[in-house]
């Protein structure tokens, strides 16, 4: 049997090496608590970040929105003032037209009257 000494050599031992072991296990809990706080902030960042982001994409589809039915309504309006220039006499035709006036604009057009008839007949 082991003498008193040797054992009280051997449980001051295994009470330092508890001791140690408590200390090392309450040094990795502390560890652990610390990383469990920075997942939980990072987590918290993550989740906001991503409500920003849904909030960004969410105002961007409707000012896109907004910038296609303008456009849509662009698109109709171009339509609609290419339909009514169909209506509109050309170029051609406008030159066509001011030369027909030209011709029977009784200022510029030298046209005869009965009597320069009347004498040219009696002249012949």
């Amino acid at each position: 049997m082991p003498e008193k000494g040797d054992i009280q050599v051997i449980l001051s031992e295994l009470v330092r090496r508890m001791n140690e072991s408590s200390r090392r296990l309450r040094a990795l809990e502390e560890k652990i608590s610390l990383l469990d706080s920075k997942v939980g902030s990072i987590q918290d960042i993550t989740l906001k970040n991503n409500q920003k982001a849904r909030d960004n994409v969410n105002k961007i589809e409707g000012e896109f929105s907004e910038v296609n039915s303008a456009l849509m309504k662009v698109q109709n309006d171009v339509s609609k003032v290419n339909k009514n220039l169909e209506r509109f006499a050309k170029k051609s035709d406008v030159k066509e037209l001011e030369s027909m006036i030209s011709l029977f604009n009784p200022l510029k057009a030298s046209f005869i009257t009965k009597e320069e008839v009347k004498r040219l007949l009696e002249e012949r």
